[in-house]
C-alpha cells in the first residue's frame, strides 16, 4: 500500500475511533507496528493527530473553549501588562517582529513606540488598529486572510502566502496554553495551521503566557517545546514546569 494512501486510511480510523492503539491500527491496515509508529510520529509533527503512548488521539472536535479576545483582556491584567512590558525589552531596534493575535500580545502595543525603527507584522486586525492609532513611528504590515469572528484575526492560505515574502526576526506568540512536555497549545483547530506557519517564519520565538496558561489543556499543538527560544511569564507560575523547559534550553523571564 502506498504510504500516502495508508496514512489517509490511518487518519480516517483515528478520527472514527477518536482514540486508537498502535496494534489495532497495524491489524486494520495490514502493516507492521513499527510502520504505524513512524506514520503516527510524522502525522503528529504535522498536527494531524496527537501521538500518545500506545496510540493516537483525534484532533477533530477537540477545539478548547476560548473566550473572545476582548473578554480575555480582563483576565490577570497586571500579570499580562508586566509580561508585555518585558517582552518589548526583547525587541531589537531596527528589527521586524511578528505579533500573533491574543490579549497578551495586544498589551505590547503601548510600549512598542519606545523601540526605534521597527516593523510589526500581524494577522490581528485589533492589534494593527491599535498600533496605527498609538504610534506614528511603528511601521505595520497586516497579513491577509479569512477573518475569524470574535478574535479579529486573519487565517488561512492568504496569510501563509504573505508570510513567505517577509523576513521576520522575532515572533511573539500569545499562547492559549503551555505544556512543559507537549509544547505550545492552541484552542482552535482551524487557527492552528496559520499559527504554525507564523512560528516557522520567524528566526526566534518568544512565547507570552501568564500562570493560568500552564493549567490549560488542549489536543491542538502549535509547536513543540524545542521550538521555544524565550518564555515570558509571571511570578505566580509554578517553578516545576519552568525548570523542565529550562532543561530544553528555553530562556525564562519571570516577572
Amino acid at each position: 500500500m502506498l504510504s500516502e494512501r495508508r496514512r489517509d486510511r490511518l487518519l480516517t480510523h483515528v478520527r472514527e475511533h477518536r482514540s486508537i492503539g498502535v496494534d489495532e491500527l497495524a491489524t486494520l491496515l495490514g502493516v507492521s507496528v513499527s510502520t504505524i509508529r513512524r506514520d503516527l510520529d510524522e502525522m503528529h509533527e504535522r498536527g494531524l493527530l496527537r501521538r500518545v503512548h500506545g496510540g493516537a488521539l483525534s484532533l477533530q472536535g477537540s477545539d478548547a473553549h476560548e473566550e473572545p479576545v476582548g473578554d480575555r483582556a480582563v483576565d490577570n491584567p497586571d500579570a499580562k501588562d508586566r509580561i508585555a512590558a518585558r517582552a518589548v525589552e526583547l525587541v531589537e531596534p531596527g528589527s521586524t517582529i511578528l505579533l500573533t493575535g491574543g490579549s497578551t500580545t495586544a498589551q505590547m502595543v503601548p510600549y512598542l513606540g519606545s523601540v526605534p525603527d521597527i516593523t510589526v507584522v500581524t494577522n490581528s486586525i485589533a492589534i494593527a488598529y491599535a498600533l496605527g492609532t498609538a504610534s506614528d513611528s511603528v511601521q505595520v504590515l497586516v497579513l491577509g486572510g479569512q477573518m475569524r469572528a470574535g478574535e479579529l484575526s486573519l487565517l488561512g492560505y492568504l496569510t501563509t502566502q504573505a508570510l513567505a515574502e517577509i523576513h521576520i526576526d522575532t515572533a511573539f506568540l500569545s499562547a492559549y496554553g503551555v505544556d512543559h512536555e507537549y509544547g505550545i497549545l492552541g484552542a482552535h483547530l482551524a487557527e492552528a495551521e496559520t499559527d504554525r506557519n507564523m512560528v516557522a517564519a520567524a528566526r526566534r520565538l518568544v512565547v507570552l503566557a501568564d500562570h493560568s496558561k500552564f493549567t490549560r489543556r488542549s489536543a491542538v499543538r502549535i509547536a513543540p517545546k524545542a521550538r521555544i527560544d524565550v518564555l515570558v511569564t509571571d511570578r505566580d507560575t509554578p517553578r516545576e514546569p519552568l525548570d523542565a523547559l529550562r532543561e530544553h534550553a528555553v530562556l525564562i523571564h519571570r516577572v
